[in-house]
């Protein structure tokens, strides 16, 4: 129980993009407060970052652009310890990014899977659930893109402008040598063609890749 009340903490709030900024974080005005290293993401390029810890690196979309760096605040789920918030004006979307270390012998499947374990779908699935009400939260489903098997919920309305905005929750997990993290994407979007909503989530999904080889080059 203690996990799930984490989990609502953290659960995705749809609204106009002048809430994609949560209320109950810090926004960082000062260039010296960014301190990316301290939450393990490293700017390579302009749009582009890596987390080495997870070895995945992130490229923002085109059209897209990062908001500004926030703090979290302390009574967040403290399971967290990056976040990366983007947005894109045009066609009013918001995504918030995040990487989560995950416990040893805790599975994906605790959190999230497509096949109903004593009538649950994880954790996550039971969260938004518990939040947004049954009826305007979809069971996981499981699909492929890139290297990364991603699960996708959707949401129905939202708690703030429920009547004009959707969204998606889309969750992976990855590996890295000595741990396993949880990635999740938390993305909003105005009601509408449901196709267009799928090209959004795709284009969000499509930024993340696993760090090269020793040798290779990093993302540009």
């Amino acid at each position: 129980m203690l996990s799930r009340r984490l989990c609502v903490i953290s659960v995705i709030v749809f609204g106009s993009l002048a809430a994609a900024q949560d209320p109950k974080t810090e926004i960082l005005t000062k260039p010296s407060d960014d301190r990316r290293e301290q939450t393990l993401l490293r700017r390579i390029t302009d749009r582009a970052f890596v987390h080495e810890l997870a070895n995945v690196a992130y490229k923002i979309p085109e059209g897209w652009e990062e908001l500004p760096p926030h703090r979290l605040a302390r009574k967040i789920d403290q399971r967290i310890s990056t976040v990366l918030s983007i947005r894109r004006t045009e066609g009013d979307l918001a995504a918030t990014l995040s990487w989560i270390p995950m416990d040893p012998g805790q599975k994906l499947s605790d959190w999230v899977r497509d096949t109903a374990a004593a009538g649950e779908f994880g954790e996550e699935f039971e969260t938004l659930k518990a939040v947004y009400g049954k009826d305007r939260v979809t069971e996981p489903v499981k699909i492929k893109t890139g290297e990364f098997d991603v699960y996708r919920i959707n949401i129905i309305g939202g708690l703030v402008s429920g009547e004009k905005y959707d969204g998606a929750l889309v969750v992976f997990e990855v590996q890295s040598e000595k741990r396993s993290w949880l990635i999740k994407a938390r993305i909003s979007f105005p009601k509408g063609d449901q196709s267009k909503s799928n090209q959004i989530v795709m284009d969000v999904l499509k930024g993340f890749s696993k760090i090269p080889a020793k040798g290779e080059s990093e993302p540009k």
